[in-house]
């Protein structure tokens, strides 16, 4: 009697067991899918950086034409983060957090950057021992051709060259290119 007491605890145990060892496998699996957020519309990864196709984007306070528009942005290339979907419209923000919704045919995936500091040095290679080979002024939008770990090599006006990660905007901490 009492072994039969012991194998009923231990089969429902078991059972219970196999249950949370499932749990805990879906669990984490969907957790480990979702560290990466992705656009419910276009399935690209969100948070990502986007750039004005044209010189004139209205910025609406919702998705939709109906909403008013709060912000013009007048330069082509501008850099945008865009941080969520809704049918033909996406969520952007600018490199001081501002922003609103946009029609997706106003924006490219063409990456720029924006120069933050207001003197930024743009080296010929990536090092500070490097030659400067321009200056670069504090909102100066530039195209972006590549990135390492630390570096960023971008064109502006006709001058390529190198500057700092962290003295730009319009690309991601640990983001290679």
């Amino acid at each position: 009697m009492y072994s039969n007491k012991v194998n009923k605890y231990f089969n429902q145990n078991r059972r219970s067991l196999i249950i949370f060892f499932i749990c805990a496998t879906f669990c984490k699996t969907s957790l480990s899918l979702g560290q990466e957020n992705r656009g419910s519309v276009t399935g690209f990864p969100l948070p990502r950086f986007v750039s004005a196709k044209s010189s004139k984007i209205n910025v609406r306070r919702g998705p939709g034409k109906e909403y008013q528009v709060d912000w013009v942005y007048g330069l082509k290339g501008n850099p945008f983060l865009v941080t969520a979907e809704f049918g033909p419209w996406r969520r952007i923000e600018d490199f001081q957090g501002e922003g609103g919704w946009v029609h997706y045919t106003l924006i490219s995936g063409k990456r720029y950057i924006i120069f933050l500091f207001d003197t930024n040095m743009l080296h010929r290679r990536p090092s500070n021992k490097s030659a400067s080979i321009a200056i670069i002024k504090k909102g100066v939008v530039g195209e972006l051709i590549s990135a390492n770990e630390h570096w960023v090599e971008a064109r502006i006006n006709g001058y390529s060259g190198w500057v700092k990660k962290n003295r730009v905007w319009g690309v991601n901490k640990k983001e290679i290119l």
